[in-house]
């Protein structure tokens, strides 16, 4: 644990314009710098994410489909974003069906494939939210920064249990989609 509070520290000191709080008490504190380090990390992360919310959800709209909210794929994937099944069903569009789709797309408008993205980003970030806390500020392969939107992303891509799964492996369950795609790919992608 403590690995990794030092590996933070050095990240946290890399970042442009971080500075550590000098108003811990005297003494032996590098663990509660550390932490305070690691709380303010996270907060930046969370900033920076609601910031650039809309450029999040267009760059991952431009991944999916090229923009293109019509778009549908021979996997069964629809809209703007790609809503497999399960996210149509977690989001409250589990009616819209592919056929339905195809044959006529304002049965899922995009203004409700926007709206189904923001709610599933928000049911996504508290699932992820543990792994968020825990993981937010590290790199892994020496190349990907794990932020927020990254985290989202790939949780879009390949559900949340395997991005899980892969945060927990650090990196060695690494999920590929039917293209090829991997959690990686996502992650290291959004780590705007």
């Amino acid at each position: 644990m403590k690995i990794a509070y030092i590996i933070l520290l050095l990240i946290a000191l890399a970042m442009p314009g971080y500075l550590p709080a000098p108003d811990l008490p005297p003494g032996d504190n590098s663990f509660l710098l550390l932490e305070k380090m690691r709380n303010d990390i996270i907060k930046k992360d969370k900033a920076q994410f609601r910031v650039k919310y809309y450029r999040f959800k267009k760059l991952l709209a431009k991944y999916e489909s090229e923009n293109n909210w019509k778009e549908y794929s021979r996997f069964g994937f629809i809209g703007k974003y790609q809503f497999g099944k399960s996210a149509l069903d977690a989001t409250g569009y589990g009616n819209v069906s592919l056929q339905e789709f195809m044959t006529n797309p304002s049965s899922f408008s995009e203004q409700e494939q926007e709206k189904a993205m923001d709610i599933l980003l928000k049911i996504n970030e508290s699932v992820m939210v543990k792994s968020i806390n825990k993981y937010v500020g590290l790199i892994f392969y020496d190349s990907i920064p794990i932020t927020r939107m990254g985290i989202l992303a790939a949780a879009h891509l390949a559900g949340p249990a395997n991005v899980k799964e892969f945060l927990d492996s650090f990196g060695k369950k690494n999920f590929q989609d039917r293209l090829g795609t991997r959690i990686s790919d996502y992650l290291y992608r959004f780590s705007i």
